[in-house]
């Protein structure tokens, strides 16, 4: 998988994981606007911020691809599953910010916000805080 050689001194291999560290960071600022944009999509077509069968897909395809990748697919699920509940979160604060009076407080707290209208113009524009 990897196209550079094995490090040699401690120093060495601790840049690479350095390295390593920003590139998954910066995947994970690329995947969370990209979130963004799927909350104003679902906002867009009345859809709900969380579809169980799409998260139970994903969390299966992690593990999958964990397992081909020598990783435990239960360390890959365990992460994707706070990413996965970090954009959840994101999305309902993000529709919650943009709805108009009552209508986000009403929605049930096990969904909050979750139908709430007038999010489509914060889906987006939400501080990249959290």
């Amino acid at each position: 998988m990897s196209t550079s050689s094995s490090p040699t001194t401690v120093p060495e291999a601790r840049a690479r994981i350095d390295e390593i560290n920003e590139r998954v960071v910066e995947l994970l600022a690329e995947r969370q606007a990209i979130v963004d944009d799927l909350c104003e999509l679902k906002a867009d077509a009345d859809r709900t911020v969380r579809d169980p069968e799409r998260e139970a897909e994903l969390l299966a395809h992690v593990r999958s691809v964990a397992d081909e990748a020598g990783l435990p697919p239960t360390l890959a699920e365990t992460l994707f599953e706070e990413i996965l509940a970090h954009s959840v979160e994101r999305q309902r604060r993000q529709r919650a910010d943009g709805a108009a009076g009552p209508s986000a407080e009403e929605s049930s707290a096990e969904e909050p916000a979750e139908k709430a209208t007038g999010a489509v113009s914060t889906c987006g524009a939400q501080a990249q805080a959290g």
